[in-house]
């Protein structure tokens, strides 16, 4: 027997009202009962400020499994972890202990590629993911960060610099500039 609008509505109130619900799954519950009001999917996406996509999988969600459609569905695998606690734990001591050239690494510094090689020569183990070798890093309690080259001839000091050292140049006549 299929359910009317109406009857849909006073489920999503029991629900929301009982108060069983994570933050994810209120979310997606309003949303589907706005769907009901008559809301329109952009008005959908105003308040709750989710995509329409997401919004228009909640309401498939809602329509084809009631309830159960909204709710957060449980991991299908446990996660895989490559190295133990452990393991871990010695990376944490060497690498707090030591830099990469003390085990003939290239980096001057630990990144993910010297934490890669290290992983590697210690463990025998090499995960699939850069993300996972930058997770590895923040459990040693060190940050990840892009290393950001900056342009000398951006900075002014070194224009001045350079324009001194060629306006020298000039008056000796061994250069020609004119700016």
């Amino acid at each position: 027997m299929k359910t009317t609008n109406k009857q849909n509505i006073e489920i999503l109130k029991k629900v929301l009202k009982s108060g069983h619900l994570t933050a994810q799954e209120q979310t997606r519950v309003q949303a589907v009962l706005l769907k009901l009001k008559g809301y329109s999917h952009k008005e959908i996406q105003d308040i709750t400020l989710k995509s329409k996509d997401a919004i228009k999988g909640w309401i498939t969600g809602f329509n084809q499994g009631s309830i159960a459609g909204l709710k957060n569905q449980p991991l299908t695998k446990p996660r895989h972890y490559v190295l133990t606690k452990q393991q871990k734990d010695k990376i944490k001591q060497l690498i707090t202990k030591h830099n990469p050239e003390y085990f003939k690494l290239t980096d001057e510094f630990w990144s993910v590629a010297a934490i890669k090689q290290l992983v590697k020569q210690k463990f025998k183990v090499e995960y699939k993911s850069r993300k996972a070798y930058i997770e590895l890093l923040k459990y040693c309690g060190l940050s990840y960060q892009k290393v950001e080259f900056k342009d000398s001839r951006g900075d002014e000091a070194y224009k001045q610099q350079m324009k001194l050292r060629l306006k020298k140049k000039l008056k000796k006549g061994v250069l020609r500039m004119y700016w």
